[in-house]
């Protein structure tokens, strides 16, 4: 068994337990959770805006950058194919 399938095997007998139950509905618990969700989100949002910030400052292009670039590049292939149907496939 992969180590995935033993902790969701044991994560389930667990909130199956009444005590884990009743701690884990507990406000300050569920607030705590609530807590470190955000910050978890908060740390995302301030490394995503450093790598960006050092990837300005090395000239270099970030993965949202490159997502564009790849739209405007096949939107502007697709304008293309769509002309050259228009105009019987001559260039």
């Amino acid at each position: 068994m992969d180590l995935k399938k033993t902790l969701l095997t044991h994560a389930m007998k667990l909130a199956q337990n009444p005590k884990v139950m009743e701690i884990a509905t507990h406000p300050k618990v569920m607030e705590v959770a609530m807590k470190a969700m955000a910050a978890r989100g908060q740390v995302t949002t301030a490394v995503h805006g450093a790598t960006s910030s050092v990837a300005r400052g090395l000239n270099l292009a970030t993965r949202d950058e490159v997502k564009e670039l790849r739209r405007t590049i096949r939107k502007l292939e697709d304008q293309l194919a769509a002309e050259r149907e228009g105009t019987g496939g001559k260039s």
